[in-house]
């Protein structure tokens, strides 16, 4: 039986970074992961601006880069009565010597590459091993079994952390996992080859807001577009089987995105991600954390995924490590409260947001009114961007300042 001070469970952005600086700290870790890297992700490969800037902070930024990552610097909208804007992210600070940008990677990449990093300190990562339950002694989790190659193993450590993402087992062991109570949407992902990444994709994202749904197209490279379409859960349940066809019908309901692609073809078929809403209703216990997606996701709009995935792991590894400095043998009540709290005020603002741009997005008329008043106001348009592409904190767009530009 394996005994090592630090189990993650999840070897994508938030257990591999949160694994690597643990690493660096001289702490052991071991990441257990079902799949077998390089693997595929169903997502947008979109990091925001705020996610670079974390990358910079754990001087991630030039790795990611040399992957061949592209520089996105801003997003061109448009709503369901064909208003079309574009914005950039503002200028409020630089990273890495220059004006804020997002990047655009494929998570196969990415993903590889983040454990590439981790092992590189040191970290022994296991794949192929499916973990389907925890280990407790004492009404505290010690350890996790799973199923890999050979048949059960068992390994334990004083912290388990679950980076095991949407759909976290360890998130559920610890009765934590609980679905969104009222918003039920699923994602179609698809990929085009061919596509000519000129006005408006050139160096910008785009997203067309429809009737209660949103497409997303994300330039990834010179010639490959990721194209994501979210609906309501409903309509998914009666095209089942049909994926292909439901995108295509519902890509002819996006105008603007259906000229761009209209020069590519579909690479492979549509796959279908979802629900999507759910969170937890706390990020520790029990001795345990949780990180990255497994504390929650909500919609994929502001492609906040992978940010907040580098954010929770950064928390994690100052409490993990500090935990461990202080000779208690694992993580106290005082430290999953504090954990649970600091990553939770994060959280709240965030969904807040994400609320407030479901609502919009789920009302034509008001998609349609908000569209064409930042069409006018080109500075408050790159201001509301870089609210939503994480640069600035949501309280922003309730300042006193931009409420006079809304109003004048």
């Amino acid at each position: 039986m394996i005994q090592i001070p630090v189990i993650v469970v999840g070897a994508g952005p938030a257990g591999s970074v949160l694994a690597g600086l643990l690493a660096q700290r001289g702490v052991e870790t071991l990441l257990l992961d079902k799949a077998t890297f390089p693997r595929e992700k169903l997502c947008g490969d979109y990091l925001s601006p705020g996610t670079v800037r974390l990358l910079d902070q754990l001087d991630l930024l030039d790795l990611v880069r040399s992957a061949g990552a592209r520089r996105l610097w801003g997003m061109t909208v448009t709503s369901p009565d064909g208003t079309t804007f574009t914005a950039k992210f503002p200028a409020i600070t630089e990273i890495n010597g220059t004006s804020p940008f997002a990047l655009s990677i494929p998570r196969a990449i990415l993903d590889t590459l983040l454990l590439k990093w981790a092992r590189g300190f040191g970290t022994r990562c296991v794949e192929g091993l499916r973990v389907i339950d925890l280990i407790w002694e004492n009404g505290r989790v010690s350890g996790v079994t799973g199923i890999g190659p050979t048949g059960q193993e068992t390994y334990r450590g004083q912290i388990v952390v679950g980076a095991d993402g949407r759909d976290s087992v360890v998130a559920r062991r610890l009765g934590l996992h609980q679905p969104h109570p009222t918003l039920r949407r699923m994602a179609l992902v698809a990929y085009y080859e061919g596509a000519r990444c000129n006005v408006p994709l050139r160096d910008h994202g785009m997203i067309s807001v429809g009737d209660r749904s949103y497409c997303i197209l994300n330039p990834i490279g010179e010639r490959l577009v990721n194209a994501i379409i979210v609906v309501d859960q409903g309509i998914v349940q009666n095209w089942k089987g049909q994926l292909d066809e439901l995108f295509d019908g519902t890509l002819q309901t996006f105008p603007l995105a259906l000229r761009t692609l209209r020069d590519a073809r579909r690479r492979g078929s549509v796959r279908c991600l979802g629900p999507l809403a759910f969170r937890s209703s706390r990020s520790a216990k029990a001795g345990a954390l949780l990180i990255g997606d497994a504390v929650g996701f909500y919609d994929p709009f502001t492609g906040e995924g992978v940010g907040h995935a580098l954010y929770s792991a950064k928390l994690a590894s100052h409490t993990i490590a500090s935990a461990l400095a202080e000779g208690d043998g694992g993580l106290t009540e005082a430290h999953l409260k504090r954990f649970d709290d600091e990553q939770r005020k994060t959280l709240t603002s965030r969904k807040r947001l994400g609320a407030a741009l479901q609502a919009v997005i789920r009302h034509p008329i008001a998609a349609n009114t908000v569209t064409r008043l930042l069409r006018r106001r080109q500075p408050l348009a790159d201001l509301v961007l870089g609210v939503v592409g994480d640069l600035l904190p949501p309280r922003t767009l309730l300042s006193i300042k931009t409420l006079r530009q809304f109003l004048l």
